[in-house]
């Protein structure tokens, strides 16, 4: 049994060492020792691009390139760091061909082609038959481009088949806050964990969604578990406890209950704040107080009108509750649903919504 190791001590790792034990930062191939071979993912890695009637160039990529030549040879990472320039020959007579683009490593200790690099090349099709030629061992297939019969040019853009295959890519990155989040590229798959709120958030179609963590349960709750008191304020603020984050391109049913206590002049103003693009509905009920049993109003509105009213009860004001219930469909871009209020009119008495106040979402699309 071979025990391998990666710098374990200056001198004492072989080539075959470092191959295989890098395999341990790459994802599963066909066996236990093989990796999967692929390009890491960067929009644009890799394109083949047409420069003249039989030439194209290969743009810069990093790859990882499974040795096949032996069950030993282990992994190969390459890096192009320049665009490769290629000639394709001119089409044959009597048949369309298939050329193959590909990344070769060739590697003698292995192969015993007398070389030892990597190369970008073309595997010329059968030029009887035109069908495409095999890849070479230790090889990545990159691209197939179909020659016309007797072609003296070659159009790119619709001859090339794009045959790229993605490796396994760390793409998930710690950020402390959206603005951290926003700092990075723009590719589409990459994750971000947010310390912040707890969510798992990838970019895909031009914008971030949510999903997983926090924001991507099934059932979301935020309960007060402090009174909050506001006086000689009409602004609505948003509630420091009442707010739950939601998941982009998905529909929540909303259930709410408020216990607020506010006299019947200051009264009591209520919203929202969503999502952009959010939409949805809501409605709104509010238990008489000291009136007794049932309810004193109702009110029905979206979620892009900014505040419904609702009275008073009297002075010593009693506690009362509201009870809310809507439908919430938030479109590309995640973000909270945020309960938010105010005192109507801006008086001296205090206005109170009290803990156990809660808010309650449940994911059904």
């Amino acid at each position: 049994m071979t025990i391998r190791t990666l710098a374990l001590a200056s001198g004492a790792t072989s080539v075959q060492d470092h191959r295989l034990t890098l395999g341990a930062f790459m994802g599963p191939g066909a066996s236990v020792l093989e990796r999967r071979a692929g390009l890491y993912y960067y929009p644009g890695a890799a394109d083949l691009v047409g420069v003249s009637a039989l030439q194209a160039t290969v743009s810069p990529f990093v790859a990882v390139v499974d040795g096949t030549s032996n069950a030993l040879q282990g992994q190969v990472v390459v890096v192009v760091d320049a665009a490769e320039t290629l000639t394709f020959a001119a089409g044959e007579a009597a048949v369309a061909r298939t050329d193959r683009v590909v990344l070769q490593v060739r590697d003698t200790t292995y192969d015993a082609s007398g070389f030892t690099d990597a190369q970008v090349v073309i595997v010329k099709g059968n030029t009887t038959t035109g069908a495409a030629s095999p890849v070479p061992s230790s090889s990545l297939l990159l691209w197939e481009v179909v020659v016309p019969i007797g072609a003296a040019a070659i159009t790119f853009g619709t001859a090339r088949v794009d045959r790229r295959q993605w490796a396994a890519t760390p793409l998930r990155i710690p950020v402390n806050s959206s603005t951290e989040r926003g700092a990075l590229p723009n590719v589409p798959g990459l994750e971000v964990t947010r310390l912040d709120t707890g969510d798992v958030e990838q970019w895909w179609a031009g914008a971030w969604r949510v999903i997983g963590g926090a924001s991507s349960s099934g059932v979301l709750v935020a309960r007060k578990t402090v009174q909050t008191d506001r006086s000689n304020t009409a602004a609505l603020t948003a509630d420091p406890h009442l707010s739950v984050n939601l998941a982009a391109n998905a529909s929540y049913l909303l259930d709410m209950m408020v216990l607020v206590a506010s006299g019947a002049t200051p009264s009591f103003r209520q919203g929202f704040i969503v999502p952009a693009g959010a939409t949805g509905s809501w409605t709104s009920r509010n238990a008489n107080g000291s009136a007794g049993p049932g309810f004193a109003s109702e009110v029905f509105t979206n979620f892009d009108v900014s505040t419904s009213i609702v009275a008073g009860q009297g002075t010593p004001s009693p506690i009362f509750s509201i009870r809310i219930t809507g439908i919430v469909n938030v479109g590309g871009t995640s973000g909270a649903l945020t309960y938010r209020w105010a005192q109507r009119t801006s008086d001296a008495g205090t206005t109170t919504v009290h803990a156990n106040s809660f808010m309650r979402l449940e994911k059904i699309s």
